[in-house]
């Protein structure tokens, strides 16, 4: 009775072993094919940034200065400030490839504008909110719509507009912003997803 059980165990110590060792060659091969991709991506020469698409603030149609409001004040100064930076949506793109498309001497340029875009989308989720807690439901709208214009994956934003559009009874707006939050490559899209979905789940706790 005990060679059966042998021979088994002898097979799958077998059969770990070999995947084990695919497994190491395989995650091998991949880190070779990473640094030989990091080695050239540091020798590629700088390139013209001059032609990205830059991010441009429209501070003279967004909600500045109407209302006297410390928080609002905040916000607003932060968003003159960061007018006056390099803003682009480098999202999905690694290092790597940054330094391949653009070459390594302009990393530091690169995730600066990548760094002043993240900064702006968070700005706008919480100057929006804002806007909505003191109940200028018109100027919150404009806000965080221009946030979702530029391809924001802040939850906050997706939430916020969902409850105006709601407010507003306007059914094919908050189509749009589902299906908006459908074609994000974020990391958050699901939770984003999740929260727009159940607001279309009927209550049945009553």
């Amino acid at each position: 009775m005990l060679l059966p059980f042998l021979s088994i165990f002898i097979i799958v110590t077998l059969y770990i072993a070999i995947r084990t060792r695919h497994s190491t060659r395989a995650e091998e091969d991949l880190w070779d094919d990473f640094w030989k991709k990091e080695q050239e991506a540091n020798w590629t020469r700088r390139q013209d940034i001059s032609n990205l698409a830059y991010i441009k603030l429209p501070l003279d149609t967004l909600p500045l200065g109407r209302y006297d409001d410390e928080a609002l004040t905040c916000f607003e100064d932060a968003l003159r400030e960061l007018a006056e930076k390099p803003i682009c949506n480098l999202n999905g793109i690694s290092n790597t490839d940054l330094k391949l498309r653009y070459g390594a001497a302009n990393l530091p340029a690169l995730t600066e504008c990548d760094t002043n875009y993240s900064t702006l989308l968070s700005l706008l989720a919480n100057y929006g909110e804002k806007l909505f807690e003191l109940s200028h439901r018109a100027e919150a709208k404009t806000v965080l719509e221009y946030a979702l214009s530029l391809g924001t994956d802040v939850g906050k934003t997706y939430e916020l507009l969902a409850d105006i559009y709601e407010e507003e009874g306007d059914s094919p707006q908050l189509a749009r912003l589902h299906e908006t939050a459908e074609h994000l490559s974020s990391i958050r899209k699901s939770s984003i997803l999740r929260k727009l979905d159940a607001r279309k789940e009927p209550d049945i706790s009553l």
